[in-house]
């Protein structure tokens, strides 16, 4: 059987939160007796035949707003993630948390997870106040990351402002403003030119962020003007470059990843259980949808994020 790896899937521990937890309303507050669950989440996987999933906690999840996280809770969080994976290696793969805004330090946890703990990747929140990924405080864990050859997921926060005006829109809206400010967070990395500089740099976004590939198309007009695109290689090759998962999962849009980006930069991934879970008979329902080979269809389940990943589960 094919195995399906769910690679934008979170873990949190009720510990990691502030006094005010658990949350009193909204999405998180409904997913809390999931989120904080390990067991009750390997059986609902089990129920909806998920072969393993990605665990990853991002530290705007747990900050004040705009704040960074505490140095001690993060490297918490990335023992237990590695204990966890110890504890169920067949089932569980992890992405370090990082807070990427915090220089050297940041970099010296990326150093730590990958090559002591043995974690798979790092995650990363996109934005941090007004800061966004290009920001030089930023470039020692993007440095690290490429160094060690693993993958980062830029995982979307919610701007202030933006959140709220497009909130009376419910959850979508929140997702949108969300999604917004990931993708500005990525255009501003493709309009750095680091992807020129750091060859083995490995981005993954969810798809709620897919407009940063859009905007990198557009961008082509302003390649050389001395507020455009700084990197020699044009935006719309260099997009080339990222990774998207599959959240939401619409079969239009995911066509739309896989036409521009390829099969193999295509990861399933759902923000389970933020949202719902995508079961295995949604994804191989909606993958026949689409012009694939058996190859590419295992690719997108699960062969990507092995890949990407330098942790594997002992199957």
């Amino acid at each position: 059987m094919v195995h399906l790896i769910d690679f934008h899937s979170h873990y949190f521990e009720a510990a990691w939160f502030s006094s005010q937890s658990p949350p009193g309303s909204g999405v998180l507050a409904r997913a809390w007796p999931l989120l904080t669950n390990i067991e009750a989440q390997l059986a609902e996987m089990d129920r909806a035949g998920i072969n393993a999933k990605v665990l990853s906690a991002p530290s705007a999840t747990l900050a004040t707003p705009g704040q960074p996280l505490h140095s001690d809770l993060i490297r918490r969080i990335n023992d237990r993630f590695a204990e966890l994976v110890a504890l169920y290696p067949e089932r569980l793969l992890a992405l370090a948390t990082i807070d990427a805004f915090q220089g050297a330090a940041a970099a010296h946890e990326v150093e730590r997870a990958i090559q002591t703990l043995g974690l798979g990747g790092i995650c990363v929140d996109c934005a941090q106040a007004d800061r966004y990924l290009d920001v030089p405080e930023a470039r020692p864990t993007l440095e690290a990351a490429a160094s060690l050859g693993v993958a980062i997921f830029v995982h979307p926060v919610s701007p202030a402002g933006l959140t709220e005006r497009l909130a009376h829109l419910g959850h979508t809206g929140i997702l949108l403003a969300r999604g917004t400010e990931n993708a500005a967070s990525l255009l501003a990395l493709l309009r750095s030119g680091i992807f020129d500089e750091l060859s083995n740099l490995k981005i993954v976004l969810p798809m709620i962020g897919v407009a940063a590939l859009l905007f990198a198309g557009i961008a082509d007009q302003d390649y050389g003007r001395e507020d455009g695109w700084q990197g020699p290689t044009l935006p719309s090759i260099a997009r080339q470059r990222l990774h998207v998962d599959t959240m939401g999962f619409d079969p239009a849009a995911i066509r739309f990843a896989i036409e521009l980006l390829g099969p193999e930069h295509v990861l399933v991934g759902s923000d389970w259980p933020i949202m719902p879970i995508t079961p295995r008979q949604r994804v191989e329902e909606t993958l026949a949808q689409l012009d694939l080979t058996d190859d590419q269809k295992v690719a997108i389940m699960g062969g990507n994020t092995l890949r990407l990943l330098r942790q594997h589960p002992t199957w």
